[in-house]
């Protein structure tokens, strides 16, 4: 009767006060609610090419804990041995079964991934906590082959999880761009991480009830919530220019051998990103160097910078046509090359004497630039530097852009005046250059770049939403910035230092760049220079505009300079990039029966100080 007594008032205390908590413990071992993942939205270019989509792969993982279940160690060893489990049990100690248990899956998974038996041995032995992952990654074909011998060998605890791998159709365009994301498919990088959200989707769930062998026991299917999947991403990116693009960059590789070197194209009317690229870059299925060369997975397009330049006098020009303090017919007295005036001194590369700002900004003479921009005084031409973007990011929609660096006025010494018109002592990124010279085409308008195009649900009949329009603000007259495009047109001329940029058919307007390299904590280094070019076409009626910058070209002489080593690359990019646009020409003329000559010969700008 005590003892009768005594299992009556357990069973009270457990029914009373613990039936909740152990009926929640019993369901834990068979029921579960598996997370159903949202498809991760993909992306495309402006035309519909895709870029990027998630595939759904799958996790060869083990549970330790099931591998010390006895009864599942009989099943499956049983099989192996065709006998029965009771058979097994017979044959083998309990403290056996384990051991014995985790070999066979050890001999048989490593035979699925032809990998040495000891390693996965040593996998599963150390593996105390969660589930094991022996493999990731497995595509469709080979996991149903593995789930077949999963199956055929009763392999208890052995699970195929099903997960999602961003996939690439190619890898090697358009990479600093896409970004990438991180194992958990997060994007951390580009346009994967700047749109995560747009892209995300939201999880769903399922509840469900599972065998000892941890497989789901679908008659038993619970409440289920679908996921939704993320939105598609377009960008403003044209494929066709991307790789025409990406083949120059190549062969500016091949030819110069740069430190680094980096293109934009944008249709500079709407502020669009066309395409976008640097080298070294990486490859976005495995995240390696291409070429043997390092990785660089940042965007240097909006995130490194460099001192530009001669590209830089059209802020000092146009400040001073905006002032009216200039025009292109100003006359300038050039010195001969060699002007020591304000207790400073100035060098041009050639011997210039007397001439017109037009001419002086065509033939990048540095002491004709310093002489126009002078009349504005300091705090003037920093005011323009500033309306012109410098110093401030861009705002297009990638992750990790830089402000640049402008010095302000109180910290420039004496020749920091000249040194800045000339493009020193300041500090850019190639995104702010390509939206400066955006100023000229835009009649001195400033329009924020952007490369979304637009997203949308990937529904039928969905529509594709645009983002936010932004305005433009104006930062010069459209007097100035035409009298700056006739100094730019000036410059692709015989006599200027961008002909080898022109495009026989549309009127160019550009400007070339030389610089000294600057390097942190050492200075102006002699013998490296940065040299690009940027222009637009046609210069009445801009609906191209595209940017050069090779940093460290190895070439010697005149031959280092923006006119001879970027130069040709707009050209050869342009020149494509119209077809693939559709953009008519606006000198027919001189397309008509025109003989295939050779450029002529570029005059090499002022290399400044």
């Amino acid at each position: 009767m005590l003892l009768l007594s005594s299992l009556s008032v357990r069973l009270f205390h457990i029914e009373v006060f613990r039936s909740d908590s152990l009926a929640a413990q019993a369901r834990g071992h068979y029921e579960a609610k598996d997370r159903l993942p949202a498809r991760r939205g993909r992306i495309f270019d402006r035309s519909g090419e895709l870029l990027a989509r998630s595939q759904t792969v799958y996790s060869l993982e083990v549970d330790p804990y099931h591998l010390r279940d006895p009864l599942l160690a009989c099943i499956a060893l049983g099989a192996r041995d065709q006998i029965s489990p009771q058979s097994v049990r017979k044959r083998h100690l309990p403290e056996e079964l384990s051991g014995l248990y985790r070999e066979y899956v050890a001999e048989t998974i490593a035979a699925i991934l032809d990998a040495p038996v000891q390693e996965i041995a040593r996998q599963l032995r150390e593996g105390t906590g969660g589930a094991v992952v022996l493999a990731k990654n497995i595509e469709d074909d080979f996991a149903r082959q593995v789930e077949e011998i999963i199956d055929a060998k009763k392999l208890g605890g052995v699970i195929l999880r099903a997960g999602e791998r961003r996939y690439y159709p190619s890898p090697l365009s358009l990479t600093q761009v896409i970004g990438y994301v991180d194992e958990n498919g997060m994007g951390v990088a580009g346009v994967e991480k700047i749109f995560e959200e747009e892209m995300r989707g939201t999880d769903g769930f399922r509840y469900c009830e599972r065998d000892r062998s941890r497989r789901e026991i679908r008659a038993y299917r619970g409440e289920q919530v679908d996921p939704v999947a993320g939105r598609d991403v377009y960008l403003t990116i044209d494929m066709g220019v991307q790789a025409v693009v990406e083949r120059e960059l190549d062969g500016v590789i091949d030819r110069f051998r740069p430190a680094k070197a980096t293109v934009i194209f944008l249709d500079p009317s709407t502020g669009e990103v066309l395409a976008m690229a640097s080298r070294p870059h990486f490859d976005l299925s495995t995240r390696k160097g291409i070429r043997g060369q390092e990785p660089v997975r940042r965007n240097p397009a909006v995130s490194d910078l460099y001192q530009p330049g001669s590209t830089f006098k059209i802020v000092g020009f146009g400040g001073a046509f905006d002032r009216g303090l200039a025009d292109p017919a100003t006359e300038v007295d050039c010195h001969m090359g060699q002007y020591a005036l304000d207790g400073f001194t100035l060098k041009d590369h050639h011997p210039y004497g007397k001439l017109t700002a037009r001419l002086a900004f065509a033939k990048s003479s540095n002491i004709g630039a310093f002489l126009v921009s002078r009349p504005l005084n300091k705090d003037l031409f920093h005011q323009y530097v500033k309306q012109f973007g410098f110093g401030s990011k861009t705002g297009i929609e990638l992750n990790a852009e830089h402000a640049g660096r402008v010095i302000p006025v109180e910290r420039w010494s004496a020749p920091s005046f000249s040194s800045q018109v000339m493009g020193y002592e300041v500090s850019v990124t190639p995104m702010q250059m390509a939206m400066a010279c955006s100023v000229i085409a835009n009649d001195g308008v400033l329009l924020p770049p952007t490369i979304l195009h637009g997203v949308k649900q990937d529904t039928r009949g969905a529509d594709l939403v645009k983002g936010p329009e932004r305005a433009g603000r104006r930062v010069l007259s459209v007097k100035a910035a035409q009298q700056v495009l006739q100094c730019m047109t000036e410059t692709m001329t015989d006599h200027g230092t961008g002909s080898k940029g022109d495009l026989p058919g549309y009127t160019v307007a550009g400007k070339t760049g030389t610089a000294r390299k600057h390097v942190e904590n050492v200075g102006y280094v002699d013998g490296l220079y940065v040299a690009s070019f940027m222009g637009f076409l046609p210069a009445e009626n801009p609906k191209l505009l595209g940017l050069v910058v090779i940093d460290e070209p190895k070439a010697s002489g005149s031959l280092v300079y923006g006119g001879a080593v970027a130069a040709p690359v707009f050209q050869s990019i342009a020149a494509e990039a119209v077809k693939i646009l559709g953009i008519d020409p606006d000198l027919p003329e001189e397309l008509e029966g025109a003989p295939t000559l050779p450029l002529a010969a570029a005059q090499p700008e002022g290399e400044g100080r």
